[in-house]
């Protein structure tokens, strides 16, 4: 099954050893908006797929590819 794009940001910070709060930081936006994302309530425009790029050394392209778990 494929892995959507909130829970591939919720693994890639869990992996990073960061918390929702410190990303929400870096993400310029309040922790329960950055949740929502990782819970794919919302889903993050292209500014911040590019942010959260920049945060782990990935291209957009690579934030968005989700592949298989």
């Amino acid at each position: 099954m494929k892995m959507t794009i909130g829970e591939k940001m919720a693994r890639l910070r869990e992996q990073a050893g960061k918390t929702a709060e410190e990303l929400a930081d870096y993400m310029k936006m309040n922790v329960e908006t950055y949740v929502k994302m990782e819970d794919d309530f919302i889903y993050p425009n292209d500014n911040q797929i590019t942010r959260l790029g920049k945060f782990y050394g990935m291209s957009y392209q690579e934030v968005l590819d989700v592949g298989e778990e």
